[in-house]
């Protein structure tokens, strides 16, 4: 998802994105085995997450899917502050829709007719719309296909500043309509992908000032504070409050959850950088080889992971603590597997490649 990482002379790696990516779609894969996320959040069964195993789900989803929509605006920023990229909306849009929509469409229908199909209730409407808005986990391309569009204008027009950061923060913690096609979540993750755009511009004084260890450690121990208040103590005080004390514990919530995802954004951010900005650094091949198969693992994994959960005998056959470690392992190595052959083809390198 984004731009691909190419390693020609023409185009040099940003060894940052290069690691981040990985350690993100591995994080992805952990959450989804871990706290049983199958399409649309229609599943459930009788098997419920161990205490721990919830926490563990809180610290990983607090900023997972928003570093990687943040990588995304990293990366078109340095494409086109740096690289001098000049895109021209159609040909721009058309990239992204290839990129993000087409594989959404193919994968969909898969998905669709795999696990969400019922002949005695389809509908065409509610099926085209289900399928355009991206079946299951594939609700995340057309959201970043409307992200990548925005951020394009705001490029374009010149539109960055801080208080185009405060605006989209207000936004991304303001109560949303459900909207379909990508729009619903739109207003949270917007934000993300502009903080990355911001943040490939103020890189040299973050790197300047935040790299060292300290700055690091703060950053992790601040984001696992703000994970205990988020899920924890605000939930606790809520429970005794009246409606409208409610609706204010509710607006602290969501600041305290894009402060959270912030710090664990810039705590991984860092920590990366901390390596990658050593003199003569380069990254392993397996390591860039594992941030072009992201895209593919993303797509293939929740096909594995109901699959596994729904249609084989694992939970019943397995301890219920050792399932998700087993469906986390049979989920990514499955995934990674479909991915290598799917990019030998000319098809599959199209897709996802």
């Amino acid at each position: 998802m984004g731009e691909n990482q190419v390693n020609t002379p023409q185009k040099k790696l940003l060894y940052e994105v290069s690691i981040i990516r990985p350690i993100v779609i591995f994080l992805l894969v952990f959450l989804h085995s871990f706290s049983k996320i199958a399409a649309g959040g229609g599943y459930t069964n009788d098997y419920q997450l161990a205490s721990p195993y919830q926490w563990l789900c809180w610290l990983i989803l607090g900023f997972m899917l928003e570093t990687f929509v943040m990588v995304s605006g990293y990366v078109f920023a340095y494409q086109s502050l740096d690289l001098n990229r000049s895109y021209h909306f159609i040909p721009f849009f058309w990239k992204k829709f290839k990129r993000l929509i087409v594989p959404m469409l193919v994968f969909g229908l898969a998905y669709y007719f795999c696990f969400l199909y019922n002949p005695d209730t389809f509908e065409l409407k509610p099926f085209l719309m289900k399928l355009f808005s991206g079946c299951g986990h594939l609700w995340f391309l057309p959201m970043l296909f409307w992200c990548f569009l925005v951020i394009w204008a705001i490029d374009r027009f010149h539109l960055s500043s801080w208080l185009t950061m405060v605006l989209l923060a207000g936004v991304s913690i303001a109560p949303r309509p459900s909207l379909p096609l990508g729009f619903a979540r739109l207003p949270h993750f917007i934000f993300y992908v502009y903080a990355g755009y911001f943040l490939w511009t103020k890189r040299g004084f973050l790197l300047d000032h935040c790299l060292k260890t300290s700055s690091i450690v703060a950053f992790w121990l601040l984001y696992v504070l703000l994970v205990v208040v988020a899920h924890l103590l605000l939930p606790e005080i809520a429970s005794s409050m009246t409606t409208l004390q409610k609706g204010m514990v509710t607006g602290v919530s969501g600041m305290t959850k894009l402060l959270m995802s912030c710090c664990g954004i810039m705590a991984l951010y860092l920590t990366v950088c901390k390596t990658t900005t050593k003199e003569g650094y380069r990254p392993k091949q397996w390591i860039i080889d594992a941030s072009n198969d992201c895209y593919g693992v993303y797509i293939y994994h929740q096909f594995i992971l109901v699959s596994l959960y729904f249609f084989t005998p694992i939970v019943s056959l397995c301890h219920p603590l050792l399932v998700p470690w087993i469906g986390f392992i049979v989920v990514f190595a499955v995934s990674l597997l479909l991915t290598k052959l799917t990019l030998k083809t000319k098809v599959g390198q199209f897709l996802i490649g």
